[in-house]
């Protein structure tokens, strides 16, 4: 049997579509798209009727498509925009109602410990069993970190801090200053404080989310997103660093036509990249790890029944 599952986060709609082999799930098809759900958030304290609209709209559009590819079975999830937003009960009657579905409404706990699922699963390393593994997931509108062995999450915890939030609050020009950037690296490294004893107490460190995907991407000159490249690549902070420096210089318009760029994240990818470049700084680590697995993958290893 086929099973969806669709995750509506602060900046996108992401889906996965896997089935059931033997004692293991295989995707059968990842996507999404950036609808900015959270766009505004911060100022105004609500989720924006155009993004309402962007996102029900992606998320119907999706579910036709995967009901085409065999999907018997979905699972709909939110995580931080729709958790923090004034008016979310408005979003998740509208959402259930075009699509007939019910919306788990995932908290900070859960989406930490998801994520650590997720993210460690599949990573084909030469580690001990018992090594630490420290999970980094970016998000639009939160960072959850999570530490533990593999698929075993141990601590947890989620900081409101994501690239759309930091973009919104700093980056507000669209060629950044070095001010603004400054800014918004120190801020980031503030907020991420109370993070910084795990990622330093772990022997690997792993990112995922939007950024990270999006930062193999441009590692390995790809056009587009492809998992089983992207699964467990190293990257270092000079690598980094390398591609804020270069996205930082070149106005939207100019970055979405970087190869690869993910259309509509060329708005928050610098503020991404702050982020990424912050939390490797803290962990003391020369190296970390891209996972292309998420909350989503988490949700399935985590099913019973």
């Amino acid at each position: 049997m086929r099973i969806a599952v669709i995750d509506i986060g602060t900046n996108a709609v992401r889906y996965l579509l896997a089935e059931r082999k033997g004692n293991e799930w295989v995707d059968v098809e990842v996507g999404g798209a950036i609808t900015g759900l959270g766009r505004g958030l911060v100022e105004r304290g609500e989720l924006a009727p155009i993004a309402i609209e962007a996102t029900i709209g992606a998320v119907t559009a999706f579910i036709r498509h995967l009901k085409a590819l065999d999907a018997r079975k979905f699972i709909l999830l939110a995580t931080e925009s729709v958790r923090s937003a004034n008016n979310s009960a408005i979003f998740v009657e509208r959402l259930e109602k075009a699509t007939g579905l019910t919306l788990q409404i995932l908290s900070a706990d859960d989406e930490a410990k998801l994520a650590f699922i997720g993210a460690t699963s599949g990573l084909k390393i030469r580690f001990h069993t018992d090594a630490l593994f420290a999970v980094a997931d970016v998000g639009g509108g939160s960072t959850e970190v999570s530490i533990g062995k593999l698929q075993q999450p141990e601590h947890w915890l989620s900081i409101p801090v994501g690239s759309r939030r930091l973009t919104e609050q700093f980056l507000t020009e669209d060629l950044p200053t070095s001010k603004q950037l400054e800014s918004c690296k120190e801020f980031a490294i503030e907020q991420l404080q109370p993070a910084a004893f795990l990622l330093r107490q772990a022997k690997v460190l792993v990112l995922t989310g939007g950024t990270a995907a999006q930062l193999g991407i441009f590692r390995l000159n790809l056009r587009q997103f492809d998992a089983s490249r992207i699964h467990g690549l190293p990257i270092r902070q000079d690598i980094i660093n390398e591609w804020l420096d270069k996205l930082a210089v070149l106005p939207a318009n100019e970055r979405r036509q970087v190869l690869g760029m993910e259309w509509g994240r060329e708005t928050v990818i610098i503020a991404g990249l702050v982020l990424l470049s912050a939390i490797l700084e803290l962990s003391g680590k020369e190296t970390a790890l891209l996972s292309a697995r998420s909350v989503m993958h988490g949700v399935l290893l985590t099913m019973t029944g």
